[in-house]
Parts: structure tokens; sequence; C-alpha cells
């Protein structure tokens, strides 16, 4: 009985030795700090079995961490080879989801507000230029043109150039078709300037304090892999949040001008969790329950179900959705300072605001 014991419970791996890991969808390269088999009381879930200490591979080693080891596996060539697979997979996922987001991408407006009161503290009332409309091409498409496109751009102006000599056009048709190959050239070109315009936008960085990542990581385990949810209605909810945020800066000894601020970016945050949360903020396990809730609380807005786990899912793609808008450097400075801001708030009452229980379905 003893032997069959240890075999259930043999360390396929060992310490130093280098595998690939999982870490979400994805296959990373990690070394092995430590090999240990877990008894009932050496873990705080209960957990049991062979599990290593991982260091990924270019990594911070604030993500170092102990997994299991089904999230282990060998290093060779046909798992590098799954990497790979895995890695294509995710990346043409993503590429497809980006399209479909386009039509679906939030108002700009709350956010320009927010551009202007900010700009207009720092600056001294100065305008912000160029608030024009969001260019549709998501951030993953915004690859350099390929040597194929390339060349299909040149073909189609040599084209504009060619002159049949066997035809004479009279006057008109010749007037015609030089206006064509005018309007066909300006749009070329307008094309161009709008995506360097688009690619020289500054981009919003957005630092999570650790223990705010290490809340992301536990809420994409409990509900991809543990097929876990949280009970909603949450409490506190998203709106409440902000509220007690406001409640909080308005304590503080702040300018007046400064509090308008505060205002409109916790309303910039409240309008893109509303318009992000069904389209890009849910896990594919959550949908059926988002279905279900709203069908339950009809006149209640996403931001009176749903609690602080959701609403930080929002800093991860807000970098990517604030790429559509336009602002100068001083405009993107503040207004990270201002993100970062409630970010180090919400780290401060993460005790209170997230669960650490999620209930499995």
């Amino acid at each position: 009985m003893a032997e069959t014991e240890n075999v259930e419970t043999k360390l396929n791996f060992s310490q130093d030795e280098l595998i690939l890991c999982f870490h979400g969808p994805l296959l990373y390269e990690a070394k092995i700090l430590k090999a240990e088999n877990w008894g009932p009381d050496d873990s705080e879930s209960g957990e049991t079995g062979p599990h290593y200490f991982v260091h990924y591979k270019g990594w911070k080693k604030t993500w170092d961490e102990w997994v299991p080891e089904e999230r282990v596996v060998k290093y060779n060539d046909a798992n590098l080879a799954r990497q790979k697979q895995l890695k294509d997979t995710y990346t043409n996922k993503k590429k497809k989801s980006a399209n479909k987001e386009r039509q679906n991408t939030p108002s700009q407006e709350p956010l320009r507000l927010i551009q202007a009161r900010t700009n207009n503290f720092v600056q001294n009332h100065q305008k912000i230029a160029n608030r024009g409309q969001q260019k549709s091409s998501s951030p993953e498409q915004l690859d350099s043109p390929n040597s194929d496109e390339s060349s299909i751009k040149q073909e189609d102006e040599e084209m504009l150039d060619i002159k049949d000599e066997h035809l004479e056009p009279d006057s008109d048709v010749q007037e015609n078709q030089n206006q064509q190959r005018t309007k066909k050239r300006k749009s070329i070109d307008e094309d161009e300037d709008d995506e360097e315009e688009f690619m020289n936008r500054l981009e919003i960085k957005i630092s999570l304090p650790e223990s705010l990542k290490c809340r992301l990581i536990d809420d994409w385990e409990n509900i991809t892999r543990n097929h876990a949810l949280l009970k909603l209605p949450r409490s506190p909810t998203v709106s409440e949040i902000l509220k007690q945020y406001l409640e909080y800066k308005r304590s503080s000894s702040i300018k007046s001008e400064k509090s308008d601020i505060y205002t409109e970016v916790a309303h910039g945050i409240q309008v893109y969790f509303e318009k992000t949360l069904g389209n890009i903020l849910l896990y594919g396990y959550e949908r059926q329950q988002y279905v279900d809730i709203r069908k339950q609380f009809l006149e209640k807005e996403n931001a009176e179900i749903y609690g602080a786990e959701h609403l930080l899912r929002l800093f991860v793609e807000l970098p990517r959705l604030l790429v559509h808008t336009h602002m100068d450097q001083t405009t993107t400075e503040t207004l990270e300072e201002h993100l970062a801001d409630f970010l180090k708030f919400l780290q401060k009452n993460e005790d209170q605001y997230f669960v650490t229980e999620y209930e499995r379905h």
C-alpha cells in the first residue's frame, strides 16, 4: 500500500530543471526552484500532491509562484511546438476579438471631458488639440504595411498613369479621368496620414500594484480553471467604490478645481465600465451569469451590480481603449497620475473590496 502511495506522489520534475509552465492560456519557459510533495496540512487551500516553485524566464521574481504538477510540462521539441501553437491560436483569437470590438467601442465623450478638465488645471486652460474621431483600426492591427500591400499600392498608382496609345478620349472624359485620379491619390495620402497620426499618439501607461496583479490572477484561475463565479450583486458595487473614492478625496485638503477633476475621472471610469463590461471584461464562463443577472435587475446599471474584481479588469484594457483618443504629453501624464491614484485607493481598501471565495457552478 505504501509503495502505491509513493508512486502516486512521485515528483516527475526536479529542482533546477528547465520546464514549460502554464500561466493563463499560454506556456512559458521557467525554472524549478523548489520541488515538494504537499500533504493536506502543507497549504492553506488544502491542495495535495507534487508542487513546484517556479521562476518564469525573463519575469520579475515577484511573479515566482507555487504551481501544481498539472501546470508543468517537459521542455522538449513537442511541447515547444505546442507552446508556439497556443501562442498563434491566442494571437488570432485576440485579432478576431479586436475586429469585433471595433463595432462596440465605447463613446469617447466622457474621456474628452476628463482630458479638458485635467489640461485646464495643468496648462492654465490650454486647449487640447486634435480631439477627433477614433480610428477604426485596433492596436493589434497597427503593424507597418507588408511588402505585398506596398506592392499593391504601387501598382495602383502606376495604373493611374497608364495611357492607352490607341484611344483619344474627348476632353470631358479626360477631365473626368483626371478628377478620379486626383481623388484616388488624395484618399491614399489621407489614409497614410491617419495611420501615421494614430501611431504617433501617446500611449497611456497604467502600472498595477503587485497585490492587485495577484488579485487578477486569482480571479482568472477561480473562473476559468475552477469554474467558480462571484456572487452577484456584489457589495460594495463599482458605483459605491467610486463614490467612496470621491468622498475620500473631498475629505483631503485639495483645491476645489482639482476636486472637479477627480469627479470627471470617476465619472469616466464608470462610463467605460458600463460600455465595456458585456463586450470585453467577461470571461466566457461568466456570460450566462451576465445574461441572467441583467434579466433579474433590469432597473440597475452594470456598475450597480458588479464589484471590484470586474472593475480591476477594466484597468488592464484601458490603455488599449484610450489609444483611440487625442491627448498631448501633459494631458497623458496627468491622466496617468489620476488613474494611478485611484488604483492606490483600491489597493489600500482591497481587503474590504475584494472577495476570496467564489461559488462553484
